[in-house]
């Protein structure tokens, strides 16, 4: 029988966060059958942990109910927490996903990863992204691709109001996706910034993935962060940055990220959180 563990990962509390189930001992199962495990599951993310193949701990490949990805942050952060607490890897180590090792860190409140190098993409038309999302487009930064690992839209709106009753047009947004090369947009807020510190309010839609509004977003989180640090928000060639996420699905999580940004030019992204362990048990006929 094959293990699971389910925690939530980014949580402010119990039943918080999000959801994620982590599969081990995943290496005789097909591409088939944990996409059949993961739409069975239901959540935004599985991930299925098997033997490395270039040097790292552990490959993790990662499942929505729908597709692949290649890399993701909660699923990484929270597989970093179970492998470390279960005495499966130290904490620090290296998991090899679809856009190669990652280097991850863990105890036993939580973890975080270092993700891949941010990229900027192509700019995106706001009003065109307003009219989708349901809510007024922001003047914080320029809407854009921004990716640590997977292509996500960055969208500013125009204020809390804005985000809260932003009522997005699911199929319009699935569109945009495919046509500008992204899989999620997060729509958010701007709270507060200065000297190089900022929080902010998110909100994520991933409708090609079968995710219509995700939790907590950690390859998202970390995208922003280098949209926020290339808009001027760093100082002194660094931004922390607080991502406050999942309010409006009744599981408030916190995303805590750190970009370094030598000059504004946004070189590196590290995304952490709490993990809070929710269940275990095992796959049984798998």
């Amino acid at each position: 029988m094959t293990p699971v563990t389910w925690v939530d990962v980014f949580a402010t509390g119990p039943m918080t966060g999000n959801q994620l189930a982590v599969v081990g001992d995943a290496d005789g199962l097909s591409d088939d059958k944990m996409g059949h495990i993961a739409a069975e599951f239901g959540i935004s993310e599985t991930t299925f942990v098997c033997t490395a193949r270039e040097g790292g701990d552990h490959r993790v490949r990662i499942f929505t109910p729908e597709s692949e990805l290649p890399m993701a942050g909660h699923p990484l952060v929270g597989t970093a927490w179970v492998l470390h607490n279960a005495g499966l890897m130290a904490g620090r180590g290296v998991l090899e996903t679809g856009v190669g090792p990652l280097s991850v860190q863990a105890d036993r409140a939580g973890g975080n990863m270092i993700q891949a190098p941010p990229e900027a993409g192509a700019l995106l038309d706001p009003e065109e992204l307003a009219s989708a999302c349901g809510a007024a487009a922001g003047e914080t930064a320029p809407a854009r691709v921004w990716s640590t690992g997977v292509p996500q839209a960055m969208f500013a709106v125009a204020d809390d109001a804005a985000l809260a009753d932003a009522e997005p047009d699911l199929a319009a947004l699935r569109r945009l996706g495919e046509r500008d090369g992204w899989i999620g947009i997060s729509a958010y807020s701007l709270i507060a910034a200065s000297h190089g510190v900022a929080r902010v309010r998110v909100r994520h839609f991933a409708p090609g993935l079968g995710i219509s509004e995700d939790p907590v977003t950690g390859s998202a989180a970390g995208a922003l962060g280098a949209c926020l640090a290339a808009a001027g928000l760093a100082e002194a060639g660094a931004l922390e940055l607080t991502v406050w996420q999942g309010a409006m699905l009744r599981r408030p999580g916190r995303v805590d990220v750190a970009v370094d940004a030598p000059g504004g030019d946004p070189r590196e992204v590290s995304v952490g959180g709490r993990v809070l362990p929710v269940m275990e048990g095992r796959l049984v006929d798998v």
